[in-house]
């Protein structure tokens, strides 16, 4: 195996923490990053890592009930109930 196919390898690995991130509301290409460097270690990460409270704000504040933009959706489904209902 070369160098060469060692870094593309980890450059499409690093994506499953970076797309994970993403939803969550986080950087992607900042998780690509550390996908790519340190897989394992970023993918216990990301999956114990909880919603960007900003970015679900951001979400809650803009859309109107029932009707989320399609980039909230993930995050509407990782915060629901809402802590007021439960």
């Amino acid at each position: 195996m070369t160098a060469g196919q060692v870094i593309i390898g980890a450059a499409f690995i690093g994506l499953i923490p970076a797309f994970i991130a993403r939803s969550k509301g986080y950087s992607f290409l900042a998780w690509w990053l550390y996908g790519a460097a340190l897989f394992i270690v970023a993918i216990v990460h990301v999956l114990i890592l909880q919603p960007n409270p900003g970015t679900v704000r951001k979400c809650r504040i803009a859309s109107a009930p029932f009707q989320l933009p399609r980039r909230c959706a993930p995050m509407a489904r990782a915060t629901y109930p809402p802590s007021s209902l439960a």
